[in-house]
């Protein structure tokens, strides 16, 4: 009998091929997009801090779209005035004969909408009513929710919250915020993603109206199981959890009094090590590696204005061959940047942009030689990927195809 970890590493392609489509519909939601899946695999609540308008809801359903069967629940929370609304579907009447000879009425409740989600969007989550806080508390926690005198069992997955800005520090959310344990900024496009984003949108209307088919790419409910049952199997080396309690005494040094809290929440230091885990396996490994310490940028703040130093502490631990391959990719391929420049018909400046893929090739030859096993193969895939692009942008500034060695 197979595995259940071997079985669920063998998914994680198919994860990110979602997420590649996904997020070619949703242009520069690649944190929110990953922070969903580390809650769908995790089962940790994540939030997102945003202005309206930013794609939120949209990102999120999108990705739940993707899951075969899935409910996806969405409430803007100010809305919600009473429990009943959260998670009631239908009301009955029901008369029945007493021995008496009168009529006994019952009132019966179909629970449905976030009694029946495996994804829950609660937008606006600090200004719900305080009559539900408690159940929407109960569904962050994942324990079900309580109807007619009973803990009700929910098939819940990830708890998805979102808001404009964060709970006073004083107030009587804080039981709340401190259960967000996945937490990331959701921010406005910048001009080169507006374009990408029109381009995007034109795009997925003219396939709507021409009757297109399907996305190909799903996951089931049961693939989604199997990542959720595999994730407590991925290995967790001795010198992982050093390393994070050495970023834990870090930031205390750097700032006793911001973050005194982390070090006082083992709850979250427990968790922090299910998000790990997760992120293990969406890259299809087996065991937890320095590379996958960079998701403690987003479980390890408590205000917005402490991220930097977090980033700044974290980056020397999660440096491999394979991540800073990565960010050279990921430089070489920004929306604003040349290359995208010349793709878009900016023919003047293809030199430089040969110039500047050609060092990237330079930089991913040299990486690789410092990798090695599941990293050499990964940087190999960029080196393949690079190699393609360097086509695409010749051809698209000749507006012909032409093949273009690489200078020594």
């Amino acid at each position: 009998m197979s595995n259940p970890l071997s079985q669920a590493t063998a998914v994680a392609g198919k994860v990110r091929a979602i997420t590649d489509e996904v997020l070619a519909e949703n242009i520069g939601r690649e944190q929110m997009v990953h922070a969903v899946w580390l809650s769908l695999i995790s089962g940790n609540p994540a939030f997102f801090l945003g202005e309206p308008g930013l794609n939120k809801t949209g990102t999120v359903q999108a990705l739940a779209r993707r899951i075969d069967g899935a409910v996806f629940y969405d409430a803007l929370m100010p809305t919600v005035v009473s429990v009943e609304q959260l998670l009631v579907e239908s009301t009955s009447i029901e008369e029945s004969p007493t021995s008496s000879g009168g009529k006994e009425i019952r009132v019966r409740e179909k629970l449905g909408r976030a009694a029946k989600a495996h994804l829950v969007f609660a937008d606006e989550i600090w200004k719900a009513e305080p009559r539900v806080l408690q159940t929407v508390l109960d569904l962050a926690k994942g324990d079900g929710v309580r109807h007619e005198g009973a803990m009700i069992k929910t098939p819940l997955m990830a708890f998805i919250a979102a808001s404009n800005e964060l709970p006073e520090p004083e107030g009587n959310l804080g039981a709340m915020w401190s259960r967000m344990t996945i937490r990331a900024v959701v921010e406005p496009l910048g001009a080169g993603e507006k374009r990408a984003f029109i381009k995007a949108r034109l795009a997925r209307k003219r396939h709507a109206s021409s009757g297109g088919a399907q996305p190909a790419q799903k996951l089931t409910l049961q693939e989604v199981e199997l990542l959720r049952q595999a994730q407590p199997l991925v290995a967790v080396p001795d010198d992982i959890v050093e390393q994070v309690l050495e970023i834990y005494q870090a930031l205390r040094d750097k700032d006793s009094e911001g973050f005194d809290w982390l070090w006082a929440d083992d709850r979250r230091f427990g968790r922090i090590f299910d998000v790990l885990q997760a992120n293990a396996l969406l890259d299809g490994r087996d065991t937890v590696s320095r590379q996958d310490l960079w998701v403690l940028n987003l479980l390890l703040w408590d205000d917005p204005e402490q991220i930097p130093t977090v980033v700044e502490t974290v980056a020397p631990y999660c440096r491999t061959p394979l991540s800073e391959a990565e960010e050279l990719v990921d430089a070489l391929f920004v929306p604003d940047g040349l290359v995208a420049e010349v793709k878009g018909g900016k023919r003047d400046r293809l030199v430089e942009a040969i110039t500047q893929i050609e060092e990237c090739e330079k930089e991913l030859a040299r990486l690789m030689g410092e990798a090695s096993g599941t990293e050499a193969a990964s940087i190999g895939d960029l080196q393949a990927k690079i190699a393609a692009e360097k086509q695409a942008v010749v051809s698209a500034a000749l507006g012909t195809k032409y093949t273009v060695s690489s200078r020594k």
